[in-house]
């Protein structure tokens, strides 16, 4: 019995390892790392005050904002590391805002089917926008995947407006 749980516990200090010589991989530059979420949190907060102006000009609550827990991020979208994300749902499309490391958001959009039809329910995801993140003294710039500079509360509008089809 004793050396069953030697075993088990070899196997487990084993993968104790592994699992933190990948997050090594993924957060070498830690600095960048904490500038993303940094980054993430500004478009979160543009994102939740968009989503309320929305709702508010509707007169209904037609869109939803959530931050996705870290644990849903590693179990199911097989992202290793600490990430951060969240989404924001509407009644035909959603959005999903992903940290990258070492400094971008990646936004995934998709489109939902009718739930009357049989098989897949969703359809193929696809890329929105790339935002390259970076710090500058005091403030973030944001920038798109050609360089150019982004306004991102124009990210945000222009999200709302693809969201709501």
């Amino acid at each position: 019995m004793a050396e069953f749980q030697a075993e088990i516990r070899s196997i487990a200090k084993e993968k104790k390892q592994r699992r933190q010589d990948n997050r090594m991989k993924y957060t070498t530059d830690e600095e960048k790392v904490y500038d993303v979420k940094e980054a993430m949190k500004r478009l979160f907060s543009l994102a939740e005050l968009g989503v309320k102006a929305y709702n508010e000009g509707s007169g209904e609550r037609v869109l939803s904002i959530y931050e996705l827990p870290e644990e849903l991020l590693t179990l199911f979208l097989n992202l290793p590391g600490r990430r951060m994300g969240y989404c924001i749902i509407g009644t035909e499309r959603f959005v999903v805002f992903l940290d990258e490391v070492p400094n971008q958001v990646l936004v995934l959009g998709q489109k939902k089917q009718d739930l009357g039809v049989t098989g897949q329910v969703l359809s193929k995801a696809r890329q929105l926008i790339k935002i390259n993140c970076l710090r500058s003294k005091d403030r973030f710039i944001f920038l798109d995947n050609t360089g150019a500079n982004l306004n991102p509360e124009d990210v945000i509008k222009h999200i709302i407006i693809w969201i709501s089809g």
